[in-house]
Parts: structure tokens; sequence; C-alpha cells
């Protein structure tokens, strides 16, 4: 078949895959897996952005994905079924622009490898379909590299801002869901200054930059007025940080628990604003990691291996939980427990396959910057917080370029190797 006709197959059977997950598992599809449901239904009833009822308006998380469900809710109403529908759509479009970093990355046939290991993803199954950002976040991330990549290759101060520009828009829109995708800007600069020069890379750098501030000054100013004082996108910035840096949150991972149930952190005081609460918590972790440098090596060898890991993580829950809820508690259910498997199969020699690939097209010098970058920065991130299996997840479509290249590599040595009533069909298929 053509690379047309592959490209739509692989479609179709994601779409597909996605339909039966939500017949199968609609029961698991839930609009209270987060806290932003309850920021769309506010501000749909004139409360404000805010997931307090004795608030008229908060900071605590990025505003982007609860607006997506204002609109969702309003078009097709307040049911986490059309919100998975509507999230199946956002897939399609990581697979096509998947497949098209792949191929501008190493050729078609890595391109549709990508593609498919992306769309044929288990994990995914119930976490772009369900109620959290995770979804969303990792199109605009991956249409934000696809950009990088066209203003890098256009090469003419004519066009190539507009893809400048683009990846600007991207970039700043994902800031509004999870502000580590800014750390990639820098990165990029840094790959284009290599490959183009520091001239094209300062007029790139500067459009780009000026995009992503222009899309991010309204939620900053909007936070600045109503908090009387600077605050850019959230103010959840400091809890996490502190709930991934304490006496006991090493412990909790090794475990298997989630870093946001541990139960040993002090009380924040009642009287503290929320900014002053994000600094509280912010000034408790870093005073914890500056008094106890012996605590390093653990805490960010086990933060690495938890973010890495083939395995689910949670993957259970402590005797004394903190935050847990029935959207919880289905992570020790029967299907969560058998998709476990399936992600230790499905996910373990893929990255196997990612590592090779990241080793072969390193040597062979293909342009795989922006998807260093990726996962470089996602890795710098979550070691610093606290990690799982869902923050990682954005970083996995970059790792199924790098197994897709491994596996077309390894193939193109195996073909010569065949014997010859064999070759031909092999050939052909690569």
């Amino acid at each position: 078949m053509s690379v047309r006709r592959w490209l739509s197959l692989i479609v179709l059977i994601a779409i597909l895959g996605r339909i039966a997950f939500i017949v199968l598992f609609d029961h698991t599809l839930s609009l209270q897996t987060s806290g932003y449901d309850t920021y769309a239904v506010n501000v749909m009833e004139g409360h404000g952005y805010t997931r307090y009822e004795d608030r008229d308006a908060d900071s605590d998380l990025p505003p982007l994905y609860p607006f997506f469900l204002v609109g969702v809710y309003k078009l097709l109403g307040r049911d986490p079924i059309p919100v998975a529908l509507v999230q199946i759509g956002l897939d399609v479009l990581v697979i096509l622009l998947l497949f098209w970093i792949g191929r501008r990355v190493a050729g078609d046939v890595t391109g549709l490898l990508a593609a498919a290991f992306y769309g044929f993803y288990p994990y995914l199954l119930y976490q772009n379909l369900t109620l959290n950002d995770t979804g969303i976040f990792i199109l605009l991330l991956v249409a934000g590299i696809a950009a990088a990549y066209k203003a890098h290759d256009v090469q003419d101060s004519r066009y190539d801002w507009r893809w400048a520009v683009a990846l600007g828009i991207c970039f700043g829109l994902g800031a509004l869901t999870k502000s580590l995708i800014i750390l990639l800007l820098p990165m990029l600069a840094l790959w284009w200054w290599v490959e183009i020069g520091f001239r094209a890379t300062l007029r790139l750098s500067l459009v780009s930059g000026i995009a992503l501030a222009a899309v991010m000054a309204p939620w900053i100013i909007r936070n600045t007025r109503l908090h009387g004082e600077l605050v850019l996108l959230s103010t959840n910035g400091g809890s996490n940080l502190h709930q991934g840096n304490n006496s006991c949150v090493a412990d909790y991972l090794a475990r298997g628990w989630d870093a946001q149930w541990v139960n040993c952190l002090a009380i924040v005081p009642d009287d503290l604003s929320e900014p002053a609460a994000d600094r509280w918590h912010r000034e408790q972790a870093i005073d914890y990691l500056r008094e106890n440098p012996g605590a390093w090596p653990r805490l960010f060898w086990t933060k690495f291996w938890v973010l890495w890991s083939p395995a689910i993580m949670p993957y259970d829950l402590p005797p004394d939980p903190y935050l847990i809820d029935d959207a919880v508690l289905q992570y020790n259910s029967t299907a969560f427990q058998a998709a476990r498997v399936i992600h230790i199969l499905y996910f373990g020699p893929l990255l196997l396959l990612g590592i090779l690939g990241l080793t072969l097209a390193w040597r062979d010098k293909l342009k795989i910057g922006p998807l260093v970058a990726v996962i470089v920065a996602i890795t710098i991130t979550y070691m610093l917080f606290h990690p799982s299996t869902r923050y990682r997840s954005p970083a996995d479509p970059f790792v199924f370029v790098l197994a897709g290249y491994a596996v077309t590599r390894a193939w193109a040595w195996i073909v010569p190797r065949l014997p010859e009533k064999y070759r031909w069909g092999a050939q052909a298929t690569t």
C-alpha cells in the first residue's frame, strides 16, 4: 500500500480502538478524575475561575483545559463521553503530526511506525479520553516541535518567522496547561544556533518568544490583578515542589505511591494568601534540600527511576492515604491491573528501542535535537518536582520516533541477510 493508505489505516485503527474503549469501559470515564470539571462548571455558572465555594476566583490550576471543557460542555453537554469523543480528534491530530515529524527525521517508514506506536499506545487509551489535560498538552507540544522543524527548514526570512509565530502560539497555549513547555524554547534556540547560525536563531527566538508572551499575557495580567502581586500561570508550583522534596517522598515513590498522597508535610498557616502559601511551600522544599544534601542521591535517582519505569506509576495505595477519592481507586481495579501488565509489555520494548534509536540517530547525525530537548526538559522538570507515568507521557511520542528509527535500521540490517526467496518481499516492505 501507499504511505497515505498506511497512515489512513493507522488512524482508522486508532479511532476504532478508542471507540471500543469508550463502549467497554465507559464506567471508568468520570467527571471527578481531576479538579478541572469544577473550574469549568463554576465558569459556566458565572462564579468565576475557581474551584472553591468560598472564593470568587483563584489561580491554583492553569486555565486552558478548564476553558476547553467549557466549550465542550456548551456544545455537547456536561458528560465525560462527549469529552472523550472530542479528545479522540486531538489524538488523530497528534498521530498525523507525529508521522510528519518521524518522516522529517528519518523517512516515511519511521514516521509510520511512530504514528502507529502512538496510535496503538494502550496507556493513552484511558489517559487521553478521561478528564485531564494530558491529551491537549501532547497535541500542543507535538505541534510546537513540528513548527520548530518547519522554521528550521524554510531558511527564508520572508517565511520562517511565520513558523516561529506558530511555535510561540503552540507553546504559549501549552504553558497555559503545563508551564514546563517554556523550558523548551532556549533548548530549541540552541539547536537552531548550531544548525542555522546566530542571526537566524536570534530572529526566530525573538519572534517565537514574543508570540508566546502575547498568548500568556492576558492570564498573567488577570492573576496579577487578582492577587495584587505578580503571579504568572498558576499557584500550584510551590506545593508540587514541596510534595516532591520532603522527608518521606522517596519512601512513598519507592513503594509505588504517588507523591501527592504524602501526609508528612507541615500544614500551611491559615492566614496566608494564595501566592504566599505558594511561596511557603517552595521555601519548605528548598529548606529540606539545603538541610539534607545526603538525601539527594536516593531522592533524585528514585524520581528518575519512577519517571521512566515501564510500570505504571502509581501502582499501590498507602495505608494512610491523603487526597484519595473514588477516581484514584480505579488504579487498583482488576481492569487497571491487567492494563499494567500490557503497559510493561508495550512500553518496555519501545523504551529500549528508543534508547537504541537515539544512539543510532546520534551516530548517523540525524536532526533529533528537538526530540531530545523534549525528553530532557520533561526529565529535569519531574526529577525536580515529582514524577508519575502521566507526567512522563508527553515525552513518549518522541521516544516512539526514535524507536521507529531503531526498527527501520534493524530491518535494513536484517534484509540482506535473509534467504534470497524472502528478500524481495522484505525489501518491498522496507
